[in-house]
């Protein structure tokens, strides 16, 4: 068995060196294939592509001339750096005079919320109030079914006392006729039936009188017995409804000057926007007034500076004069006014070129400001 396991990995020995072989050879041919290629190439670029070694250059025939000190040197330049300062500084006063006319988030109103907790607090106070008033109802009622039997005793026995001498003056009344002589006066019958009449009445009303007057004594006698008894949650009541009484006067008040308050800033921003327009317009104008002496100023500067160079470019027999670095005028031009910067390229480079600038800036020293700076200097 042991002998079978040592031939195995004999042969599997055998095997993975023959395979180290293999890739050694295939690296060494790939090598060599690269080599021969390099060599093909490099063969190839001799022949067809031959090098020949750089030529002077001719005579210039482009000039150059430094943009950023030619326009420092004309008399006008300041005046257009002042005026360039003077648009900025509009352009920052007009933002910020439009800055109020943004939109703002509208505010909420309060006051149906505050309105609603006023009625459920009204509702309560009102709600308690009615609930004594049937509590109170109810005192009242058991109290009379209590002692009303005393109260009618009272008042039957004032009836009583009254009872026999009304009934008296009822007989006589009745029976006058049959008390007196048929010869009687009927002047002294009619005297008596009188006296009589007037004592009935005055008998009746101050048994009337006593009856009312036990009868307010019964009333005050019921109500304060409900005040006693009724009287702490009563006056617990006429706190609360005082308490809340006086906290919506103070919201009421408190809601009158916040209206007041939002009138007022209302009307002040109304005021603002309206200034604001007012100053915005009056920025806007005097801005393009700026903006439109940049432009004539720009280009007459452009101008001076390339007649100048017309004639240096004819002095030096140039064909061509470039600005370095070469800049777009299109910030100058009436039609383009998008607000974006002028769009600026790379200096100008080259073999054929002579700079020029001396030249052009001697040919400038003639030049005098034009009348607009000489007015604002």
């Amino acid at each position: 068995m042991s002998e079978m396991i040592y031939e195995e990995q004999k042969q599997e020995a055998k095997g993975s060196v023959k395979a180290h072989r293999a890739r050694l050879v295939g690296l060494a041919a790939l090598a060599l294939f690269v080599g021969l290629l390099l060599f093909a190439g490099w063969s190839v670029s001799r022949i067809f592509f031959k090098q020949t070694p750089p030529t002077p250059s001719a005579v210039a025939d482009v000039g150059v001339v430094q943009m950023a000190r030619v326009l420092a040197a004309h008399p006008d330049y300041a005046h257009l750096t002042e005026l360039r300062a003077t648009r900025d500084r509009l352009r920052a006063d007009l933002n910020r005079a439009l800055s109020p006319l943004s939109v703002k988030p509208s505010k909420t109103d309060a006051k149906p919320f505050d309105d609603a907790v006023w009625q459920k607090n009204a509702q309560t106070v009102i709600g308690a109030r009615s609930e004594l008033e049937r509590e109170r109802a109810r005192i009242e009622q058991a109290y009379r079914k209590e002692h009303e039997a005393e109260y009618e005793s009272r008042r039957q026995a004032i009836d009583a006392e009254y009872l026999n001498a009304i009934l008296n003056i009822n007989l006589k009344l009745d029976n006058q006729d049959a008390m007196h002589h048929p010869w009687d006066k009927k002047e002294d019958l009619a005297a008596e039936r009188e006296k009589w009449q007037e004592e009935l009445t005055a008998l009746q009303h101050e048994r009337g009188a006593r009856q009312m007057e036990l009868y307010r004594a019964w009333q005050q006698e019921v109500a304060d017995h409900v005040a006693r008894v009724l009287g702490p949650k009563l006056d617990a009541w006429k706190a609360n409804a005082k308490t809340v009484l006086d906290q919506q006067k103070a919201e009421s008040a408190r809601q009158q000057s916040e209206e007041q308050a939002r009138n007022v800033a209302a009307l002040q921003e109304q005021m603002d926007v309206s200034r604001a327009i007012q100053q915005g317009l009056e920025k806007r104008e005097q801005l393009q007034g700026v903006e439109d002496e940049i432009q004539s100023l720009e280009t007459h500067i452009l101008s001076d500076i390339a007649g100048r160079a017309a004639k240096v470019a004819i002095l030096h027999h140039f064909t061509l004069i470039l600005a370095s670095p070469a800049e777009t005028l299109d910030y100058a031009l009436p039609a383009v006014r998008t607000g974006a910067p002028p769009v600026r390229f790379a200096p100008v480079v080259g073999s054929g070129t002579e700079d020029v600038t001396d030249a052009l800036l001697e040919e400038m020293k003639g030049l005098v400001a034009s009348d607009s700076s000489a007015t604002s200097s």
